[in-house]
């Protein structure tokens, strides 16, 4: 009796738990592509930071591809993502969600991370790795141009974006800030972090350094106009360069301190 009980009750949650599958694999397999790529472009309705999709494919198994996601601000493209592989969580899916785990490519790097859509909300947490300093376009908005490693991290919540980066080996170009020339090629190395929303830029911390020579960088840049604040620190090997002094002698504030 007890025996015939179970064996009843097994075959139940058996049937319901291979309904339950074909109901998840139906809604996965009928739902188009166009979709997918509408809820990721559309998330949360804001113009001022938006995501472009191309080439966009699905896979068996709650699988997607895409060639490239583009994110961009009013002021331009930030960055560009490749080769993406992401898996979407089934059940936030049937309730029109898009929660993934993604990984591809940035440039030359990798990244990896967890990216969340929906009509109302987006929210991704992206971490990269060996990208390279030219495919960061966010900087060349801010007229920084050169090579180097960058390693780090964005995020993006109701579309305001948070970056922490880290360059190393860098060979920076001479930069021209808010109408002044910066002598960035001193500098080998950069840390720091930036708050991102819509067309403004918050360098809330960034520092600089290099071969006796340390620089510290805060300021807005609010539709392509800069107000940034620069202090540079040189260290007295540094002070006998003619080349720095020719650059910064006019901004010094007191000795061995330049702003």
């Amino acid at each position: 009796m007890i025996e015939r009980f179970v064996n009843t009750l097994l075959k139940k949650v058996l049937l319901a738990l291979a309904v339950v599958l074909t109901i998840i694999w139906g809604i996965w397999i009928a739902f188009p592509v166009t979709a997918i790529e509408s809820i990721i472009e559309d998330a949360d309705h804001n113009e001022k930071i938006t995501l472009e999709v191309n080439g966009l494919k699905k896979s068996i198994f709650y699988r997607l591809y895409a060639d490239s996601i583009v994110l961009k601000a009013t002021g331009g493209e930030l960055v560009a993502l490749h080769a993406i592989r992401g898996t979407i969580n089934p059940l936030s899916f049937a309730a029109l969600r898009i929660d993934l785990s993604v990984d591809g490519r940035v440039g030359e790097g990798h990244f990896s991370g967890d990216a969340k859509f929906s009509k109302t909300m987006i929210a991704t947490r992206l971490d990269f790795m060996q990208a390279s300093l030219r495919d960061m376009q966010f900087l060349k908005i801010a007229g920084i141009h050169g090579t180097g490693d960058v390693s780090g991290k964005f995020m993006l919540t109701d579309q305001k974006g948070h970056l922490e980066f880290l360059v190393k080996d860098a060979g920076i170009e001479p930069a021209v800030l808010a109408g002044v020339t910066v002598p960035l090629n001193f500098f080998n190395t950069a840390k720091g972090s930036v708050e991102i929303e819509g067309n403004t830029f918050t360098i809330t911390s960034v520092s600089l350094e290099g071969q006796n020579i340390f620089a510290r960088l805060k300021g807005v840049i609010k539709d392509s106009v800069m107000n940034l604040r620069m202090e540079v620190m040189p260290q007295k090997l540094f002070l006998e360069n003619p080349l720095f002094l020719s650059q910064v002698d006019g901004y010094r504030v007191s000795p061995g301190y330049y702003v």
